[in-house]
């Protein structure tokens, strides 16, 4: 994913890494507002399941060019029936992450 960003020895940007975080999902995915009971059943069971806050693995901090953070992590998700699943590759602002 970052063969191509050239890092400088003298001023990082970008700093690997593997580490559990918990992302805040109700900050990044808000809720529609629709009801519940107004949606069909297979949207329900079938449609992806986003939880107030996930578990998910940071694989990097990249700096921006204002001086912010962003960072990258993969995300597993799945269907709220479990019968699918994927992982989210997501760049987040650094306060949507924090340490397990």
């Amino acid at each position: 994913m970052f063969d191509s960003w050239i890092d400088s020895t003298d001023y990082r940007t970008l700093f690997l890494l593997d580490r559990q975080v918990r992302v805040d999902t109700a900050r990044l995915f808000p809720p529609t507002g629709i009801r519940k009971d107004d949606l069909p059943l297979w949207v329900k069971s079938a449609g992806l399941l986003v939880a107030p806050s996930m578990p998910a693995r940071q694989i990097a901090w990249l700096r921006k060019s204002d001086g912010g953070w962003v960072a990258a992590v993969a995300m597993p998700v799945r269907s709220a029936n479990g019968h699918s699943r994927l992982t989210m590759q997501l760049w987040l602002p650094a306060d949507a992450v924090s340490p397990l």
